[in-house]
């Protein structure tokens, strides 16, 4: 008769769980060897809005895909409110010292010069120029969702009856990740003086979340310290 190791189980299981729920990899950080150089110098910086993707999956039809391009244009604006908020709280708590522009502001301009989205072929230090600032942010995200049903229902049968309603809850909410970079470039020479590129992931957790999750993480390691 077949024995099943439940504690062998449980044991592989653990680990795979505890990635599904909260899964960062390897930040990859640049910084330019001489990036203080340059950001002693900044007094303000802008954050254009963040270039967003949403995975098309095979089976999505025309309408599916329409709506995804719809909300690539939402999570956009989330994602620039939100790595607004995130870096003003660094400033208001005095771990940056220099001024992060309005992005009503930063629109405004970008709508006024024909470059609503701040992606029109100009280059880095031209929109510097325009904005009236010393630097810019720009970020890209691809983001994408699954449910995992089967490791959620096994999750829930073999630590039955403690963990199970976490098994449920990870069988029905989906898993949102993302795929981001977020950079800081010289608003005079268009150096690129710091990169910050990851995959984040969560459970049940809105894209917004990942952005905000993202910013702060890169916030810590950005040349304004």
């Amino acid at each position: 008769m077949l024995q099943i190791n439940f504690l062998k189980i449980r044991t592989t299981l653990i680990p795979a769980v505890i990635v599904i729920l909260f899964t960062s990899c390897s930040a990859k950080i640049y910084t330019k060897k001489d990036a203080t150089r340059y950001t002693s110098k900044h007094n303000t910086v802008a954050i254009i809005p963040p270039k967003v993707k949403i995975e098309v999956r095979k089976r999505d039809n025309d309408e599916k895909r329409k709506a995804k391009q719809e909300q690539e244009v939402i999570e956009s604006q989330n994602a620039q409110n939100e790595e607004y908020s995130r870096l003003l709280q660094f400033v208001r708590k005095g771990k940056m010292h220099l001024e992060i522009q309005d992005i009503e502001k930063t629109n405004a301009i970008l709508l006024k010069i024909n470059c609503p989205n701040g992606d029109c072929g100009m280059a880095p230090e031209q929109l510097a120029q325009a904005l009236g600032v010393d630097a810019i942010i720009e970020s890209n995200y691809v983001f994408s969702s699954q449910k995992n049903i089967g490791l959620g229902i096994t999750y829930a049968i073999i630590f039955f009856p403690y963990l199970t309603p976490l098994g449920i809850m990870m069988a029905c909410s989906p898993t949102n990740r993302a795929d981001l970079n977020i950079k800081l470039v010289d608003g005079t020479t268009g150096y690129l003086l710091y990169s910050y590129n990851n995959k984040l992931s969560r459970l049940n957790k809105k894209f917004v979340d990942i952005v905000d999750k993202a910013t702060k993480k890169a916030g810590k390691k950005i040349p304004y310290h």
